[in-house]
């Protein structure tokens, strides 16, 4: 995984160049001890969503992110409505 930065005491960014293909960076609401405990693979996910069509802003994702099947659990992202995607992964296939 690319450049991570910690913006402040409750945010870090996964740069957009961190990669290829990413189209906005990520953000994690997550401060320094629950940092501590991210599961890399949930972190590849954040930038994997900012990889999707249509993205809008950012891909977040919120303190009790970990590893799900394509969004992290705890991740959030928009999408444009005519050139965005609609992702069955981001609201969660056990509820969905």
């Amino acid at each position: 995984m690319g450049d991570i930065i910690r913006l402040d005491g409750n945010r870090i960014e996964v740069s957009a160049d961190s990669k290829e293909g990413m189209l906005v960076p990520g953000i994690i609401y997550v401060d320094p001890e629950l940092e501590r405990h991210l599961e890399a693979q949930a972190i590849d996910q954040v930038a994997n969503v900012a990889t999707l069509p249509g993205i809008v802003g950012v891909s977040m994702a919120m303190p009790d992110i970990h590893t799900g099947y394509g969004f992290p659990i705890g991740g959030v992202a928009a999408f444009d409505i005519n050139d965005g995607v609609i992702s069955p992964g981001g609201v969660g296939y056990d509820i969905n």
